[in-house]
Parts: structure tokens; sequence; C-alpha cells
């Protein structure tokens, strides 16, 4: 099959302060959505509930009545598209770690897709700090996103290991596969990941061939 290696040209130090700062900027984010955007969200729907229940004791009012239950709905699905906002700028999941992590998203993943994701995770994964955890966590993420996208497969296999000073991440997929060429130079989804592995001072090999399948394998140098 063939393959491309993608490794850095940028300086990795400044490639990943750079990445590390953006994360920290999605958090602040994220927290400033949950506390005062879901402050306001709470206080318009309460304010609706009340509003309803006295239309509901008011006679000729079934309109306005069914108007503000209307409304409330509203709200309550600007909450869940927030909370799916959140979520994206900060995985509350990775607070347990890399294994957890990576668990939950396969389930949620064969959930929404119907593709069987399994995971296999190795020791060692509870020394990883915060930021290599939710960089690798999103590279995950835009993965399993192209396979549901492309791929038009049936089996995801996660598998992360580690070896001494090296962590190793593969997601293999039984897909339709592509040509790799192209889509190096012109994938968002994979230059993303190229930056991520980047950031951790990392490589990314892109694997596939159109009927074979892809292979995506990462690996960064971790501490002992």
């Amino acid at each position: 099959m063939p393959q491309e290696i993608i490794s850095g040209d940028r300086s990795q130090e400044a490639l990943s302060l750079t990445e590390k700062i953006r994360e920290q900027e999605r958090a602040r984010i994220a927290r400033d959505l949950h506390d005062e955007l879901g402050a306001h969200l709470t206080g318009i729907k309460m304010a609706l509930g009340q509003l309803r229940e006295s239309l509901a004791q008011a006679t000729g009012m079934e309109q306005q009545r069914d108007q503000a239950h209307y409304a409330e709905q509203l709200i309550d699905e600007a909450g869940d598209a927030m909370h799916g906002i959140i979520d994206d700028l900060c995985p509350p999941i990775v607070e347990f770690g890399l294994a957890e992590a990576l668990e939950w998203q396969s389930r949620m993943f064969t959930r929404q897709t119907g593709i069987v994701c399994r995971q296999r995770c190795g020791e060692g994964l509870e020394a990883l700090e915060e930021f290599e955890v939710i960089t690798l966590f999103r590279i995950v993420r835009e993965a399993l996103n192209n396979v549901a996208k492309y791929a038009q497969a049936d089996n995801v296999l996660l598998t992360i290991a580690r070896a001494g000073d090296t962590l190793s991440l593969r997601i293999e997929d039984d897909g339709c596969g592509f040509d790799p060429a192209p889509a190096l130079h012109n994938g968002h989804g994979l230059g993303n990941m190229r930056r991520r592995a980047q950031a951790l001072g990392g490589t990314l090999q892109l694997d596939s061939a159109p009927g074979k399948g892809t292979s995506i394998r990462v690996e960064i140098p971790v501490a002992r």
C-alpha cells in the first residue's frame, strides 16, 4: 500500500506553544459559554415557564400559550446546541484520561454511525500530560469524522500502545480506501491531524489505496 510520512518542518517548540495557546483559548470560550450563555438560557426558560403557567389560567389565550411552549422548545434546542459546541471546544471526557476518552468516543461513534468501532489501549497511558491527551483525542475525532464521511467502512479499530519513550496511535478502517497523494495536499482534516502530531513532536503516517482500507499511525515521544 502507498505510504506517506508527514513530519514537521516548522519549529516543533513554536508549533507546540501555538497549539497550547489555542487549547487554552478553546477552554476559556467553553467556560464562558457554559457560565454566561448557559445561565441566560436557564433564566429565559424559567421566565417562559412562568408565562405559560399564567396563560394556562387565562381564558382565550390558547394561541399565546402554544407560542410560549414553542419558545421553551427552542430554548431546549439552543441549550443542546450550546453543549455540543462546548464539547467540541473542550471535551470534558479528556479529564478522565486517554483510555477512557477513546472508549467513550468509540461508543458514541458506533451509536451515531452504525460503524463498529473498537479500541485497544495498552499500559502506561496514565502519565500522559493533559495537552497530549486532548491533542491525540482530537486526532482520533478528526480521523473518525473522515471515516464516517468517506470510507464506507463497516469496522474501525483504534490501537494505542506505549513502548519506552514512544507512544503509538493507530486508526484503521476496512473501507474503500483512496489515493493518499491528493488528500495530503488538499485535505483539511488530514492537515489538522498533521499539525497536531507535529505539535507533539511526532509524525503521522498515512497508509491507503483504493479498495484497501486506510491506516493512520501517529507516533509521539513521551516522557518516562
